[in-house]
């Protein structure tokens, strides 16, 4: 190329940079375009499902470019977990009142809602029956249940270490009988996720962390 001469594409990269090279506002403008990737993604699960959706379909969705999803999230699974992580928190927060009665209710009250009429409850199904043949997704749904069921065990250790629960009280079973019911009617029966069938079972859950210490065998 002749000293003095710019080519096309040199023009257009000095537009390029001269047009980046403006005050940006960084973060603002990163959780807008998380909040429309994570909007997109609800949207297409519901619509299609886990096996359906495609990292084109959600960026042309979500008005974005491919590489700005890859840049956040590196896999498929990953940015499907995020999505649901954050709906979780959103939808299902901790409890901390102190009062341990009401927080277990409103663990079970919380868990019922977000199943039952959120993104979340109708995108769950469908990621269910991919995980048996999606490993790298079965491994981040379980490292984000892992991670959920830690937070919830520590408002259930709290009540043990105030005396509000039961000392002897197994808190891995409780979580398990806090999940149980709930997944059972939104994954086996279709049972209606109603605020009377979470009070009836948030009753049973607290009736279960008072019962007496098991008394030792008679001599």
């Amino acid at each position: 190329m002749l000293p003095g001469r710019t080519s096309e594409r040199d023009s257009e990269a000095k537009r390029f940079v001269k047009k980046d090279a403006r005050p940006r506002r960084g973060r603002p403008r990163s959780a807008t375009a998380d909040l429309q990737v994570h909007e997109a993604v609800v949207s297409i699960l519901e619509t299609v499902g886990y096996v359906g959706l495609r990292i084109d379909d959600v960026a042309e969705l979500a008005g974005v470019s491919k590489t700005t999803i890859y840049r956040r999230w590196p896999t498929k699974s990953a940015l499907v977990v995020d999505v649901l992580a954050t709906l979780k928190a959103a939808r299902v927060p901790l409890p901390t009142s102190g009062d341990f009665e009401a927080d277990l209710r409103s663990l079970v009250y919380d868990l019922y809602a977000s199943l039952a009429s959120t993104s979340l409850g109708r995108a769950l199904p469908g990621l269910i029956v991919e995980m048996s043949t999606d490993p790298e997704l079965a491994a981040a749904v379980e490292e984000l249940w892992t991670s959920r069921q830690a937070e919830v065990a520590k408002v259930i250790r709290r009540g043990i270490a105030t005396g509000q629960a039961r000392a002897d009280l197994d808190v891995r079973v409780t979580l398990e009988l806090l999940a149980a019911s709930p997944y059972y009617r939104l994954l086996i029966t279709g049972a209606t996720l109603d605020r009377r069938s979470a009070r009836r079972h948030a009753d049973a859950l607290v009736a279960f962390t008072r019962l007496p210490v098991a008394a030792g065998p008679r001599a």
